[in-house]
């Protein structure tokens, strides 16, 4: 699985390093993108034999491994020193505490079944330093060059995806997996909380971030979504 997924960065990066090159050498594009979230698994035996394997999306990276670096090795080491090593729990913010809350209440509801997470992020190269959505330069480059989450989900075959991006965030969604249907759940309209119909998944849903979440009953939204998770 995770030669898989060197398989499938390392056939974008000829024409990706280029491009992002060309970003950081022009003076007059001051923000400049952060290095690719590339994806480790950890264990790979025991996530390829898990019960179920969950994906959980983020919007994208809050800067990633400093300056960006040319060497896929040192980026997917870093990927797993910091989630699977588990420093993103030292990390701090809502983000990750939504995260946790979500596999608590999961490992809670099937306490027999063996659970295993990913981490990913619907936008893949963010800004090398800062937060929010990286200006339409970079993202053009990665749609042109390194477009790669629809595989990435074929290689993790998850069973449950659970987007915390937002409605703001469908067109990144659509971007990357063609126009879904969004089916709004229990007493949420469809921009709060949705499933959706997204093909090689056994369930998929897109909420709002968990800074959102945790101000407007984050269990609430949880709650629903594990009612509809039956196995």
């Amino acid at each position: 699985m995770n030669n898989q997924l060197l398989s499938l960065y390392s056939s974008k990066w000829d024409k990706l390093c280029p491009a992002i090159k060309l970003i950081n050498e022009d003076n007059s594009l001051e923000i400049k993108p952060a290095n690719p979230l590339l994806v480790f698994v950890d264990k790979e035996e025991e996530y390829l034999n898990a019960d179920i394997r969950v994906i959980i999306y983020g919007q994208e990276t809050n800067g990633w491994y400093g300056d960006f670096n040319t060497d896929i090795n040192s980026i997917l080491d870093y990927y797993n020193k910091f989630y699977n090593g588990g420093r993103c729990w030292k990390y701090g913010g809502q983000f990750w505490n939504g995260y946790r809350k979500f596999w608590t209440m999961l490992e809670e509801k099937f306490p027999n079944k063996k659970i295993r997470y990913i981490w990913n992020n619907i936008v893949k190269i963010g800004k090398s330093n800062g937060k929010g959505f990286p200006p339409n330069y970079i993202y053009k480059v990665e749609r042109n060059h390194f477009s790669i989450i629809k595989d990435e989900l074929k290689i993790l075959k998850p069973n449950i995806v659970l987007f915390f991006t937002g409605p703001n965030y469908d067109r990144f969604i659509t971007d990357n997996f063609g126009q879904l249907s969004y089916t709004a759940l229990s007493s949420f309209n469809s921009r709060q909380l949705a499933k959706i119909s997204l093909s090689g998944t056994d369930f998929a849903f897109r909420t709002y971030h968990p800074n959102y979440l945790w101000r407007n009953d984050i269990d609430s939204f949880f709650r629903v979504i594990l009612n509809e998770i039956k196995y």
